[in-house]
């Protein structure tokens, strides 16, 4: 088996048959399969095993209860026998040659991800919301470029690279944050690669989307703070975790300057500046948690 796709599923069974096809009609000769680790409501569930039963390439990992995305990876990643383990989310289509271009640019010691496409072109709240998450993502010039960091829903590595670092933490979010960090701490290198590409369905709720954000910015606080990541004076004050949306919104601005959305990114600052003070919001409640 040359590739495993992993994917985690909560509440989503259209959604995850979208990706499932996606990854179905992939322009790809090699063998793969396709794990679902899923922790839905039991209707649903077997909503989805109805789906996937008929389907070869598939194996579907029902969980007993609600499972957070990191831990779902690690039960895929444990199950898969790729040699290559691809992870994308159900909220995600993969692009017909995304698994061609990861087995093609797949090395060893290195993390692969690529462009996240926004899936929600016609929602202004949508929008907003993809370029206040998925900013480091966005299309560029180019075929190959270093990256700090790889989002787990467009996201390779060799099955070993596991073996090395070990599995995500069991954190609502920003485990893949932390899971590339300590890669890159160990010698690892990480690549985003142009024809790597996946568009992302983001929520086009504003009061989800504030969830969201808030949840984010909380468990990034949280995780950051269990294991001595920047920025440490925020965690002595964490009053100041309010400044960051400052921060945010100038550093996200000078990434999308170079993209097809500065003008949209200007035009929405309104809703993108509230998104960023609910996601500092979060990250106060989680930097002042003991």
């Amino acid at each position: 088996m040359q590739l495993s796709v992993v994917i985690p599923s909560y509440n989503q069974p259209e959604t995850v048959q979208r990706c499932i096809v996606s990854i179905l009609e992939q322009d790809f000769s090699g063998t793969y399969e396709i794990i679902i680790a899923d922790s839905s409501d039991k209707h649903k569930q077997d909503e989805l095993a109805a789906f996937c039963a008929t389907i070869p390439k598939v194996q579907l990992i029902s969980l007993k209860e609600q499972t957070f995305p990191g831990s779902a990876r690690n039960i895929g990643i444990k199950a898969a026998q790729g040699e290559v383990i691809a992870l994308i989310d159900s909220d995600c289509v993969a692009k017909p040659n995304w698994l061609e271009n990861i087995w093609e640019n797949m090395e060893h010691n290195v993390i692969l991800t690529g462009v996240i496409e926004n899936g929600t072109e016609d929602s202004v709240y949508g929008t907003c919301s993809f370029l206040v998450e998925f900013n480091h993502f966005l299309d560029f010039s180019g075929h190959k470029v270093p990256a700090h960091a790889a989002a787990t829903c467009n996201f390779a590595c060799c099955k070993e690279v596991f073996d090395k670092i070990g599995y995500f933490t069991d954190d609502r979010a920003f485990e893949d944050m932390l899971f590339c960090k300590k890669f890159t701490d160990q010698g690892g290198q990480i690549f985003r690669i142009n024809g790597i590409r996946i568009a992302h369905l983001n929520k086009t709720d504003l009061a989800g989307i504030r969830r969201n954000q808030t949840m984010l910015g909380k468990f990034s606080a949280i995780v950051r703070r269990a294991h001595g990541m920047p920025p440490q004076l925020v965690f002595k004050l964490p009053i100041l975790a309010f400044a960051l949306a400052k921060f945010r919104y100038l550093s996200i601005f000078s990434r999308v300057i170079r993209s097809k959305y500065w003008a949209k990114f200007l035009l929405y600052t309104p809703v993108i500046l509230y998104l960023l003070l609910h996601w500092s919001k979060g990250f106060y409640t989680g930097a002042k948690r003991s």
